[in-house]
Order: C-alpha cells, then sequence, then structure tokens
C-alpha cells in the first residue's frame, strides 16, 4: 500500500489525517511484524550473514535500535520543525551513519540485541504518548516530526520482510 505522499503524488486520494493513536497503532503494528520475523531465530542463526556484504539478524536489529534511539534523540527538536539529521541523507551517507551506529552496538550478543529492541521502543512509545495530539500538523508525513514516526515504521516492515525472504530462502 503506497504510503500517503506517495499517494498525494500519484493523484489518488490521500487515507485520512495522521494522529497520535494512528502513529502508535502503526509502530506497533510494525514492530509486531519484525518480531514474528526474527521469532525462533538462535544465536547462531542471528549470526549467519543474510547474504554477501548483508548484515546478520542481530546487526539488523541493532540497526533498528539506533534508529529508534535517533527518533527518541531528535523528537523535540522534530517536533519543533527540525528536520531530522540525516533527512536527505543519499546513500552512501546513510551506509555511513549505519556503519558508525551499528559499530557502536556490535558487542551485544542476540539476546542483549533483543532487550535492547524491547526498551528503546518501549522508551520511543512512552515518550510517543506525551506528545500532545494538537497541532494535528506534526503528526502529519508533511511535518518533519510526522514523516520521521511515517518513515520508522515503514523501517520496520522493510527489515522484516527481508528478514523472513532470508529466512524462507535459508529455510531457516
Amino acid at each position: 500500500m503506497p504510503s500517503d505522499i506517495a499517494a498525494r503524488a500519484a493523484g489518488e486520494p490521500a487515507a485520512e489525517p495522521w494522529t497520535r493513536a494512528r502513529v502508535i497503532s502503526a509502530l506497533a503494528t510494525a514492530r509486531a511484524e519484525l518480531l514474528d520475523a526474527i521469532a525462533g531465530l538462535t544465536p547462531r542463526d542471528a549470526e549467519r550473514p543474510m547474504g554477501q556484504g548483508k548484515w546478520n539478524a542481530r546487526e539488523t536489529v541493532l540497526h533498528l535500535v539506533a534508529r529508534d534511539r535517533a527518533r527518541v534523540r531528535e523528537m523535540e527538536a522534530a517536533i519543533s520543525g527540525a528536520q531530522p539529521s540525516w533527512r536527505g541523507h543519499e546513500a552512501p551517507e546513510y551506509a555511513q551513519l549505519n556503519a558508525r551506529e551499528v559499530g557502536e552496538l556490535r558487542s551485544h550478543s542476540w539476546e542483549q540485541a533483543l532487550g535492547l529492541l524491547d526498551a528503546t521502543r518501549r522508551e520511543l512509545q512512552e515518550r510517543l504518548a506525551t506528545v500532545p495530539e494538537e497541532p494535528s500538523t506534526i503528526w502529519q508525513p508533511e511535518h518533519p516530526f510526522g514523516w520521521m514516526m511515517e518513515a520508522l515504521h515503514a523501517h520496520d516492515r522493510h527489515h522484516a520482510a527481508a528478514i523472513r525472504r532470508w529466512r524462507a530462502a535459508n529455510k531457516i
């Protein structure tokens, strides 16, 4: 399903406006998809690269921890209208950012990574619950804060799908 921004660009009517409840629900649903994708992975399986030159599942989880942390860190500024520090990065800049962030967390085991994944998302959700519903414009994808949150649930889904494809291809 295309995002509201893509739908508008294609001339399609936009979906209902984003609200705090809708954002929190989208994040919870996307994270549930991710948790389903990694369910039952053993620490050994989590260390298997997902392809030539690709991260393994543990590193992918640590990447998701880093991106949740970035949202927590930049939330107040984005609510005030500041663009997230990574918005507009080109592929090489994203690759450098991701390598640095995952590198800082790489020493964590699979079990520790899963604990961080849960704790960091819980912190983000708790912070989101304190963000006022009004003005409603902050929750829309056109606003830096709304964009940041829409990009996050899409990001979880992207990685969940990649892990599911890898598991299916390798019968894991």
